[in-house]
């Protein structure tokens, strides 16, 4: 472990995000809690956002920036959390904003009991088109604390999953465990790094403030794109099945939380198998079926009703 010099580190990961970073660096910039510092991770723009970035820095000296080759939003967040010294992490995407007490809120909450994780209420933008309800819901969260690990408070708490730039996380706590982003997942890194990293935790606190701005609607953004096809959304939530379950397995977890993890994987994967065309539906299926033996997760999967056995008959029609 390592002393914290700073209460919070943003770490903003930034790829060609040009039209958008300004705004972002000033939400930071404007934070009513001053010791902080915000890392900037160049990852590789080939547009103008790195002589943005210098400008910025010169009119505030708790800017740093990282200046590395293209690696991807993992990557760049890696780079972000091993160079950061503040005692708190928030991370936050180059075309979002911050709320100006975003940090001071994370802080005060910390400081009131022992936490490790803080999770934030957030808001969407722009107000047209309107955003899919089930989105707006996600990001409304009521204010409660945990104490110890449930596996409903990954799976049933409003909040905890998909999104990491509406949670903030105790340093010493990835560190401790040795966390980071898993580098070969670019699509639900988000999802694949909580559901690592909550486990691990053990005291929580849900606050109710929308302390986040999230750009929820962005031509050409990775999301955009791959929600747009429901075959590569499968395989991409398939690849990110196979590197959860890796780690859960490797720490015994799925003894203790294998039925309410596999409800969570079914309910993630199998409604979107119904959506595409039905001679990729069992191909999909199969993959799954072919995960969940390899972790031996075949009991749980019997041991739900509805989706899971529909999808149990299915996988194993000749």
């Amino acid at each position: 472990m390592t002393a914290a010099s700073e209460k919070v580190s943003v770490i903003v990961p930034v790829y060609n995000v040009e039209p958008y970073l300004s705004a972002c660096l000033v939400s930071c910039m404007q934070q009513t809690l001053k010791d902080i510092e915000i890392i900037c991770v160049n990852d590789g723009s080939t547009d103008h956002s790195l002589e943005i970035l210098k400008e910025f820095q010169k009119a505030d000296r708790r800017i740093r920036i990282i200046d590395k080759e293209n690696g991807g939003l993992s990557s760049a967040r890696n780079a972000g959390i091993k160079a950061a010294r503040g005692e708190w992490l928030v991370f936050l995407d180059s075309d979002d904003l911050l709320s100006e007490n975003a940090c001071e809120r994370v802080w005060c909450e910390s400081m009131e009991e022992p936490t490790d994780i803080v999770i934030f209420g957030a808001r969407t933008f722009p107000g047209y088109p309107a955003p899919d309800p089930w989105l707006t819901n996600n990001l409304n969260v009521p204010s409660r604390r945990f104490s110890g690990f449930k596996p409903e408070i990954l799976f049933q708490t409003n909040g905890s999953i998909p999104f990491v730039w509406r949670q903030a996380f105790r340093r010493n706590l990835l560190l401790e465990n040795d966390l980071l982003f898993d580098e070969e997942v670019r699509f639900g890194e988000d999802a694949v790094f909580q559901l690592e990293v909550f486990p691990h935790a053990a005291n929580f606190a849900y606050i109710s403030d929308p302390l986040y701005h999230y750009r929820w609607c962005r031509p050409g953004s990775l999301m955009a794109e791959v929600n747009k096809n429901y075959d590569v959304k499968i395989e991409k939530h398939l690849f990110m099945m196979q590197r959860v379950c890796q780690y859960w397995d490797s720490h015994g977890w799925f003894l203790l939380y294998g039925k309410e993890f596999v409800a969570w994987m079914l309910q993630l994967i199998v409604p979107d198998t119904q959506r595409v065309d039905v001679k990729y539906t069992r191909e999909h299926l199969k993959k799954l079926m072919e995960i969940s033996e390899c972790y031996g997760l075949i009991p749980y999967m019997k041991s739900l009703g509805g989706t899971s056995r529909h999808c149990y008959r299915v996988m194993n029609r000749g």
